[in-house]
């Protein structure tokens, strides 16, 4: 006997609808998004935090585990920052560390397909803020607005679109039995009301300070003289190779323009996102303006995730007016098609249910396949496209394809992996029906017609809306919180503005997800010198070694044929040198007199070493660069301890000669 579909619990109530009048217009302009933006921000966002995990895997044991210079018992013992917390700090060697970020990447594949959406949003809150968390001196910008990107969009409902969630609960709201409910595309609705809350807002303004305050700060003689580009081009541990080539070759007045250029558009960036005349037009020119800036800057300096961040919250900004022309513009390219259906069929029912939910175009007809069907409909799944032609098996789910919005090509990329078991499977639906519904788990749906879910109750309704307005709440004390650490940490604002007072708990707030707010990237001036840290090693066979590069000390900042560093390992390179993180000098002299182990090589031992950081002053546009300066840190021997005077900086001997790695 086969078994019948149960009612699952039933979809979200739909959203309120935005108020109406003057107040009405100020919400839907700043409060307000349309779902399918914020379900496309959640796939980018996904997409996003897996490639930022999956990029530091290599780093683990140099970086974020008891093997590297920073050990959980030290990161414990002498926190970097006050208000720390990581799960990262639970878990000590190298493997332990991978299975956290194995699982930390199924949390972002899950968010990616919005698959418990608001379960995952908040375990990648937590994950993500832990990562870069647990070593702070390797933090960047690209690391602070990941964590706000998280924080802000904690409190929106990313899923109610374009999502597995979406997907499964208007399969559960309504259960089609026949052809007429199968190509009702009325019943159930899908979520097209505006999102309205206040985390729209917060992700409008906090974008048009990030832009804002960026601009309003670069106010050093480079960006006034139109040079900062230059400057911005001859960091070595960050430049690429495209920027490499380009700080040889673009003339001065090149750089000029592309310096003005930078900065005119990050002022009006804010004016546009926040423009009230023809929002939907403005918001489309912001976003073209910094795809072109950040692509731009991406291409010619490593800054990780901060140009990525920056840009995937602009899906959230998309206007309806955008998906109205995208709709078109599918369309247009779409082809329409019949679908026969067997009514008897748990599995074929199933996969005309899936259908119709992913047709958002409406180009799936339906049609009952003893109602003219063609003879090819007796064998497998069958497809009639324009009413001319039919086609079966796979052919069909292509042609089906074809009419959805997304086209064909998702399903040849997987042709190669599944389209055998595919076509197996769709000549079982018309040798052995039985057999494939009860592999699948489905069977027919009640024969007394569709199946409904049950209306919300009046209690489920009420608590939604209790839900909604403690989170509304919580969200307004998270703006005034943020708001007040946008006063103290920027420069440009006065100080008669900065508050003179504010309770302990809002560093707390801010410190432990790690939302700063202070917005000055190569502000004042772009960074006028760049270092690297040397370690200058003899092993015990007597041989010259830097483990950090496996050659020979080479004292320059850029030695001729090595690869270029990492971001990861830039930022440790020109921070470690800093008297903030003097304490942490013991630990990357441990983690040098141990490097052999990790590498598996005995005959790399050291014996004894001196770590220096080689920096080197930018020269202006047209002259040669100054010769590099060492400064002796530590030695494998002695560390000096906290608030010891810093060893002078010498200039590097004339007769060392540069040699690859």
């Amino acid at each position: 006997m086969k078994r019948q579909f149960e009612l699952a619990p039933p979809a979200p109530p739909p959203a309120p609808a935005a108020p109406v009048g003057a107040w009405g217009k100020i919400v839907r302009l700043y409060g307000s998004a349309d779902p399918r933006s914020l379900g496309l921000m959640r796939v980018a966002l996904g997409a996003l935090l897996f490639c930022d995990v999956a990029l530091k895997l290599p780093e683990v044991p140099a970086h974020y585990s008891n093997t590297g210079w920073l050990s959980n018992h030290f990161a414990l013992f002498k926190p970097m920052s006050d208000h720390l917390f990581s799960v990262y700090l639970a878990f000590g060697s190298p493997n332990e560390v991978r299975l956290l970020m194995g699982a930390h990447l199924l949390v972002c594949l899950l968010l990616l397909v919005g698959y418990r959406t608001k379960l995952m949003q908040l375990l990648a809150l937590l994950l993500t803020t832990s990562l870069n968390s647990r070593n702070v001196l390797i933090e960047n910008g690209g690391s602070v607005v990941l964590n706000l990107l998280l924080v802000w969009t904690a409190f929106l409902p990313l899923g109610v679109r374009f999502s597995v969630d979406a997907l499964r609960a208007s399969l559960r709201a309504r259960k089609e039995t026949s052809v007429a409910a199968l190509n009702d595309r009325t019943d159930p609705p899908r979520w097209r009301e505006p999102i309205v809350s206040l985390a729209v807002t917060a992700l409008l303004l906090q974008w048009a300070a990030i832009y804002g305050f960026n601009a309003v700060q670069k106010s050093g003689a480079p960006w006034r003289d139109g040079t900062a580009v230059h400057y911005f081009l001859q960091q070595d541990r960050l430049v690429t190779w495209l920027g490499a080539w380009l700080r040889g070759s673009l003339p001065l007045g090149a750089v000029k323009v592309l310096t003005f250029t930078t900065l005119a558009i990050e002022a009006a960036v804010p004016l546009l996102l926040l423009s009230p005349w023809r929002a939907h037009v403005t918001r489309l020119v912001a976003f073209a303006l910094v795809v072109v800036l950040h692509l731009s800057i991406d291409s010619v300096l490593q800054l990780g995730s901060f140009s990525w961040a920056m840009l995937v919250v602009f899906c959230a900004f998309l206007p309806t007016q955008a998906w109205d022309w995208l709709k078109r513009y599918f369309a247009a390219r779409r082809v329409p098609c019949v679908v026969h259906v067997d009514l008897k069929s748990g599995w074929a029912l199933a996969l005309a249910r899936t259908v119709k939910r992913l047709d958002l175009l409406g180009f799936v007809t339906f049609r009952a396949r003893d109602e003219e069907s063609p003879k090819k409909a007796e064998k497998s799944l069958c497809v009639s496209v324009n009413g001319t032609k039919s086609v079966a098996g796979w052919d069909a789910l292509l042609a089906i394809a074809d009419a959805l919005w997304f086209g064909r090509r998702p399903l040849r990329l997987l042709a190669p992996l599944v389209r055998r078991r595919v076509a197996r499977r769709l000549t079982q639906l018309a040798t052995a029906p039985d057999e494939l519904d009860r592999d699948f788990g489905v069977s027919h749906l009640p024969e007394q017609g569709d199946a409904r879910a049950d209306e919300p109750s009046p209690a489920l309704l009420w608590r939604s809306r209790l839900f909604a307005s403690v989170r509304e709440a919580g969200l307004a004390a998270l703006l005034v919180v943020c708001g007040s650490q946008l006063l103290i940490e920027n420069p440009a604002v006065p100080p008669a503005w900065k508050p003179l007072w504010r309770p302990r708990a809002f560093e707390a707030v801010i410190a432990y997800p790690r939302i700063f707010q202070g917005w000055s990237m190569f502000a004042p001036s772009p960074p006028m010198s760049d270092g690297r840290l040397v370690i200058d090693g003899r092993t015990k066979d007597g041989r010259k070694l830097d483990p950090l590069t496996g050659g020979e000390p080479v004292f320059v900042l850029q030695p001729p044929g090595a690869p270029r560093s990492n971001l990861i390992w830039g930022y440790f390179h020109t921070r470690i040198a800093e008297e903030r993180f003097r304490a942490y000098w013991g630990g990357v002299r441990d983690f040098l007199l141990k490097h052999h182990e990790l590498t598996g090589r005995p005959e790399d031992e050291l014996a004894s070493f001196e770590a220096i950081y080689v920096s080197q002053a930018f020269a202006p546009p047209g002259q040669a660069r100054p010769a590099p300066e060492r400064r002796t840190l530590f030695s494998s021997s002695y560390v000096p301890t906290e608030g010891a005077p810093a060893p002078a900086a010498r200039p590097a001997s004339k007769g060392a000669r540069p040699r690859a790695q």
